[in-house]
C-alpha cells in the first residue's frame, strides 16, 4: 500500500491509542484489579474485537451498522450496562473489603473470562464502529486492492494498540501492587478500578451516532 498512507495511519492509530477511552480504562481496571499478567487476556479481548471490526470493514458491514441508529444506539447502550455492571461489581468488593473482621478474597476471572468481556466490550463501543466506519477509509488507496491494505492497517494498528494498552496495564498494576502492599489501602484498588470502569461507561454513554 502507499507508504504516506501507512505512516499517517500509524502516527493517528498509535496517539489514538494512547487517548483514554473505554478499552484503555478497562485494561487499566482489570489489571489494578488482578494484575498486568491477568489484564493481558483483557488486552487480547480488545484486539481481537478490533480484529472483527477490521473483518466487518473490509466487507462494508461496519458502515451499515453505523448508520443504522437503533442498531448503534442499542449496541452503545449495552455496553453502557455492561461496564457499569463491572465497576459497580469492583466497588462492591471494594465495600466488602473494607469489613478488616471479614476478608473475602474476590475470584479472580479466568483469562478466557477476561478475554470475553474484552471482545464483548470493544464489540459494544460506538467509538471503534465510527473509527472503522469514519477514519479507516481515509487510508484506504481505493486504486489498489481493497483487502491487502485493510490486512496490513488491522496489523498496524493490533500491534500499537498492544503495546500502548500493555504499557498502561504495567503502569496500573504497578499502582494497584503498592495498594495492595497495605492491607488498610487494599481496598482502594477495587474501589479505583471500579471508577474506571464506570468511567469507561460513561464513555460510552456519552458517544454520539453519526448524524
Amino acid at each position: 500500500m502507499n507508504t504516506h498512507l501507512w505512516l499517517a495511519f500509524f502516527i493517528t492509530a498509535t496517539a489514538a491509542a494512547f487517548v483514554p477511552g473505554p478499552a484503555v480504562l478497562y485494561v487499566v481496571g482489570q489489571s489494578m484489579r488482578h494484575g498486568a499478567h491477568k489484564a493481558l487476556a483483557a488486552n487480547l479481548g480488545i484486539l481481537s474485537g478490533n480484529a472483527v471490526w477490521f473483518t466487518a470493514s473490509a466487507v462494508g458491514l461496519a458502515t451499515l451498522v453505523a448508520f443504522a441508529q437503533p442498531v448503534f444506539v442499542a449496541i452503545k447502550w449495552l455496553g453502557v450496562a455492561y461496564l457499569t455492571w463491572l465497576g459497580f461489581s469492583a466497588w462492591r468488593d471494594a465495600v466488602r473489603g473494607s469489613d478488616s473482621s471479614q476478608t473475602i478474597a474476590a475470584p479472580v476471572p479466568t483469562g478466557a473470562r477476561m478475554w470475553r468481556q474484552g471482545v464483548l466490550l470493544q464489540l459494544a463501543n460506538p467509538k471503534a464502529i465510527l473509527f472503522f466506519t469514519a477514519l479507516l477509509p481515509q487510508f484506504v488507496d481505493p486504486a489498489r486492492a481493497i483487502a491487502p491494505q485493510i490486512l496490513v492497517l488491522a496489523a498496524t494498528s493490533i500491534v500499537c494498540e498492544f503495546f500502548v494498552l500493555a504499557g498502561y496495564a504495567w503502569l496500573a498494576a504497578r499502582g494497584g501492587a503498592l495498594l495492595i502492599a497495605r492491607p488498610r489501602l487494599a481496598r482502594a484498588t477495587d474501589a479505583a478500578a471500579g471508577s474506571c470502569l464506570i468511567g469507561a461507561g460513561i464513555g460510552l454513554a456519552l458517544a454520539h451516532p453519526l448524524r
